[in-house]
């Protein structure tokens, strides 16, 4: 039985992942780029809110790093694991949301095996929220993850800190409609505006440039 303050610790965060609605709605450019600076707001926040675990490292190495930090605190302070029930109930719902939002549309199919990665993304990442809100008491910082959780909520797909032209940089695609049809928008925070897009299958290889046809970036 969950004690009083574990109850406490958690049901508010459990009740704002699973009001989540995941990858909707699809935008055009215009819509995208104009959500842009709050993207890039709330980037800035999750980047300061790793800062105190980087150390040196890379910040995705930080962010992986904390979620078994966070899961040990909360199993040493003997708070029940609450974490594998949320990955269960996002993994259903994001996958649901991909495949009957990004299914068949103007010729475009996200496959079985997309759909399960993007579902996959959004129940880690709220897996380690919620992991670490159990424990928040014993951490000492904000919780990071709750910024990944609000770029969800926006309806987005956040990937990772990634190597950009060398450079580590957080890389969102927003899912919008560009002709006819779906495709995701590939963000990198510090972009003024989404320069390049690609298929959901495609993981942010074989970029397609918004503006000049022979730009090209590397994304690893």
């Amino acid at each position: 039985m969950s004690k009083p303050n574990e109850t406490l610790l958690v049901n508010e965060p459990i009740s704002k992942i699973k009001s989540i609605k995941y990858f909707t709605p699809a935008r055009t450019i215009d819509e995208a780029n104009a959500i842009l600076p709050k993207m890039s707001q709330i980037i800035d926040e999750y980047v300061k809110a790793l800062d105190p675990w980087q150390q040196g490292d890379l910040l995705q190495y930080a962010s992986d790093s904390l979620w078994d930090l966070a899961r040990v605190a909360a199993i040493k302070s003997d708070r029940t694991n609450t974490w594998d029930s949320i990955w269960d109930h996002v993994w259903k719902e994001a996958s649901y949301s991909a495949r009957d939002n990004y299914g068949w549309y103007g010729g475009g199919y996200v496959s079985g095996e997309s759909a399960r990665d993007a579902a996959r993304d959004a129940a880690k990442y709220a897996a380690r929220y919620i992991a670490y809100e159990s424990a928040k008491d014993k951490m000492q910082n904000p919780n990071p993850f709750g910024f990944v959780i609000d770029l969800y909520s926006m309806g987005l797909k956040p990937t990772y800190f990634r190597k950009v032209n060398e450079q580590e940089r957080f890389v969102v695609d927003v899912p919008i409609k560009y002709g006819n049809k779906f495709v995701l928008g590939c963000y990198v925070h510090g972009d003024n505006e989404i320069l390049f897009t690609h298929q959901w299958r495609e993981y942010c290889s074989s970029l397609i440039s918004l503006k000049d046809a022979s730009s090209s970036r590397t994304i690893a």
